[in-house]
């Protein structure tokens, strides 16, 4: 029995998050996946992994400017994006375009980024935590919530033809898809970066010029300070945290277990 226990237990460990070798980083904003993770692609970059990048809405309404209209602030930080996932080594990079701040649903991200998941088959996928206590932008809370229905829906066929996603030319993840939450309060991974990684990634932030001025500026030294906190949550200098869900806890069946999910 404890050898049962034991070999279970083992399938339930969370593997370090630069041993992934293929990785889809899904962002609501341009700007997202740099502040909550871009110490960690700097990281699996330099390990040789293979980095996408998905931006679901336009940004077009990150602006206090009344006068700046919506599709020029998009194109501008369509153009910021793509420098920042240079800066980072992205391999790929593509912009869903769902509208900022618009009334799209839960279910239109799941559909949307269901392809692109089918065409890069990522072993991990990282996304904001729809569960974080202090969320309160929809965009966020959205696209948490599409990738979580997401992450088991991509190993069935059948379930992905019924929310009208066409599989032509695509396969199913038969192994599943680990999912990664950024922008979490219950991380249960901290990944150590170094101070190069930690530049890099700060680096990449300020690419987004357009949102890099007054409460921007704070952010970005929030994302040091987080770093630095992380790092001596976990005993380590600098790290950035994240909660892991591997495929065999994505369902009801890992309830009740004594083990840190």
């Amino acid at each position: 029995m404890n050898n049962e226990m034991d070999t279970l237990l083992k399938l339930l460990e969370v593997p370090p998050l630069v041993s992934f070798k293929n990785a889809l980083f899904v962002g609501p904003h341009p700007d997202d996946i740099e502040f909550g993770c871009g110490g960690l692609i700097s990281k699996l970059k330099e390990n040789g992994a293979s980095i996408h990048f998905l931006i679901v809405t336009d940004g077009a309404a990150g602006t206090l400017d009344p006068a700046l209209p919506p599709k020029k602030l998009e194109e501008i930080r369509m153009n910021e994006a793509k420098e920042a996932s240079i800066l980072l080594g992205a391999d790929t990079l593509d912009f869903i375009g769902l509208e900022d701040g618009g009334l799209f649903e839960s279910e239109d991200v799941t559909r949307l980024v269901a392809p692109y998941v089918l065409k890069y088959q990522p072993d991990i996928i990282f996304a904001p935590d729809p569960n974080l206590k202090t969320e309160c932008h929809s965009d966020h809370l959205k696209v948490g919530k599409g990738v979580r229905a997401l992450a088991q829906l991509v190993q069935y066929p059948e379930a992905l033809r019924r929310h009208n996603i066409n599989l032509e030319g695509l396969n199913p993840l038969k192994d599943g898809l680990v999912l990664a939450y950024y922008f979490t309060d219950e991380p249960n991974v901290f990944e150590e970066i170094r101070i190069s990684d930690l530049e890099k990634q700060v680096g990449a932030l300020m690419l987004h010029k357009s949102q890099m001025v007054g409460e921007g500026l704070m952010l970005v030294e929030m994302i040091k300070l987080k770093a630095f906190l992380d790092g001596k949550r976990s005993g380590k200098e600098l790290a950035e945290s994240f909660r892991v869900l591997l495929p065999t806890v994505q369902h009801v069946y890992s309830e009740g277990l004594n083990f840190k999910l």
